[in-house]
C-alpha cells in the first residue's frame, strides 16, 4: 500500500509540474522584462519604445520585429570586445558564436544569436519571414560610441 501511495503522489506531482509549463507565463515574463521597440527607434539618441517607463533612455533589453534572412558568420572580434567591456564573463560570451543576418525597412543587421537558437532559427524560419526576437541591448558606456548591438536571446515565429 505505501508503494501505491509512493507512486500516485510521485505520478500527481509529475503531472501538476507538466501542466504548469505550458509556456504562457514564461512569454508574458518576457513581454514585461523586454518592452517593445524598433531598430530605427534604437539608433536614435532617445529610443521610442511604447511600454518603458516614461523617461527611460537606457535599455538593458528589448523585443523587436525583423525579418530573419537565413544567412550565418562567425561572431566579429567587436562585438566579443563590446560583450567584455559590459561584464560579460567568459562563459556567456561562448554562448554566442554565431551572427544571423537580419532586416528592418531594407537596413541589413547581423546580430549575435545563443548558439543554442541559432540551427533553431534555420529549422523554423523561411527567410524573409518576419519574427519576434528577444534581445539584450549592448553599448559602450565607456566610449562615446553610440552604437547599438543586440544579443538575441529568444524569438517568436510570427
Amino acid at each position: 500500500m505505501k508503494k501505491l501511495l509512493i507512486m500516485g503522489g510521485l505520478w500527481l506531482a509529475c503531472a501538476a509540474s507538466a501542466y504548469s509549463q505550458n509556456g504562457d507565463g514564461y512569454w508574458k515574463r518576457l513581454q514585461k522584462t523586454h518592452p517593445e521597440t524598433t531598430l530605427e527607434a534604437l539608433q536614435s539618441p532617445a529610443p521610442a519604445v511604447s511600454q518603458a517607463p516614461s523617461g527611460q533612455i537606457d535599455l538593458s533589453a528589448c523585443r523587436l520585429s525583423l525579418v530573419y534572412e537565413g544567412k550565418t558568420r562567425n561572431i566579429s572580434l567587436e562585438n566579443i570586445q563590446r560583450m567584455k567591456n559590459n561584464g560579460f564573463k567568459p562563459g556567456s560570451i561562448r554562448q554566442y558564436r554565431k551572427e544571423v543576418l537580419f532586416t528592418s525597412a531594407d537596413k541589413e543587421v547581423w546580430l549575435p544569436v545563443k548558439s543554442s537558437l541559432v540551427d533553431q532559427l534555420g529549422i523554423e524560419v523561411r527567410e524573409d519571414e518576419p519574427v519576434l526576437l528577444y534581445t539584450t541591448v549592448l553599448q559602450d558606456k565607456a566610449t562615446q560610441d553610440k552604437k547599438v548591438v543586440l544579443l538575441v536571446e529568444e524569438y517568436q515565429v510570427k
